[in-house]
């Protein structure tokens, strides 16, 4: 999906606009082993990682330095009824997904209410040029909607915007805390990840939270940082870099995933106090 700069002040209004700025540009590809072995070590009892060194875990402070996300404002609360969800998405955005067609005989497939990442970018990857600003605001929101479910509330599977996250910016300057939302939802997904409660044991959440995180504070898993791209604020001190910036472009390493969970989770084991970082520094 291609960021316009026509979104901004709609984006702007959301509170939105930082994370957008740093996850619209590129983020550091998921090191797959690093985050298995320290899902390894959460217990959803406290909501923490334990460690040989202690308890730790992501916090609200970490949320606002990492991903800007506002961690102040209205709780993220909606009802989640689908009932009629394409109607409503229709005189939202102007447009929904078609409705699967049943073969003769044949049983209605249940299609989870939203639409698919690949429909989002067949209609609404490029705004028109000559677009009047109701149809910008539309794309825009569309285009947060897009950004949100891929970062912020990705389900593990990365094929489907969920309908409610699209409600959820029915109105543009609601003031909600999206950091807290982000939190919440990434202790969830923690939750069901550590038990393997889903079908393939995968993990959802904001990654790049976690993983800068992880790479803050933790020496198992973090890559070297090899530079960074230019950022450009376009003047405007919202939209300064966070924490995240620091690992804009990051090491790869090649190597058989399987080894280097066995790696790590021996690094874990063998972690000492003066090999964490505590607080931020």
């Amino acid at each position: 999906m291609h960021h316009d700069e026509r979104y901004t002040p709609y984006i702007e209004m959301t509170g939105l606009l930082p994370f957008v700025q740093l996850v619209s540009r590129s983020t550091p590809n998921l090191k797959v082993a690093a985050v298995t072995t320290l899902i390894d070590r959460w217990r959803p009892e406290t909501h923490s990682f334990h460690l040989w060194t202690g308890e730790m875990t992501v916090t609200l402070q970490d949320v606002s330095m990492i991903t800007a996300l506002p961690i102040e404002g209205k709780p993220l609360c909606m009802s989640t009824d689908s009932e009629g969800w394409r109607h409503q998405m229709e005189a939202l955005i102007g447009m929904s997904p078609q409705e699967p067609e049943v073969e003769d005989g044949g049983k209605k497939d249940r299609v989870p209410a939203g639409a698919t990442f690949t429909w989002i970018a067949a209609n609404f990857a490029h705004c028109p040029e000559d677009a009047d600003d109701e149809v910008i605001q539309r794309y825009a929101r569309v285009y947060m909607w897009y950004v949100i479910s891929r970062t912020i509330f990705a389900d593990g599977t990365g094929k489907n915007a969920p309908w409610m996250w699209l409600k959820a910016l029915t109105v543009l300057d609601n003031k909600f805390s999206w950091g807290s939302a982000a939190l919440a939802y990434l202790y969830r997904r923690l939750d069901d990840a550590c038990r393997r409660t889903t079908k393939d044991g995968g993990v959802g959440g904001c990654m790049l939270l976690l993983s800068v995180w992880s790479w803050e504070r933790l020496p198992v898993g973090r890559p070297k940082s090899s530079k960074w791209n230019t950022w450009n604020d376009h003047g405007n001190p919202v939209r300064q870099p966070t924490w995240a910036y620091k690992w804009d472009l990051v090491s790869e390493v090649a190597s058989e995933v399987n080894l280097l969970y066995k790696q790590y989770t021996n690094e874990m084991d063998s972690l000492t106090p003066e090999q964490v970082r505590w607080f931020q520094s």
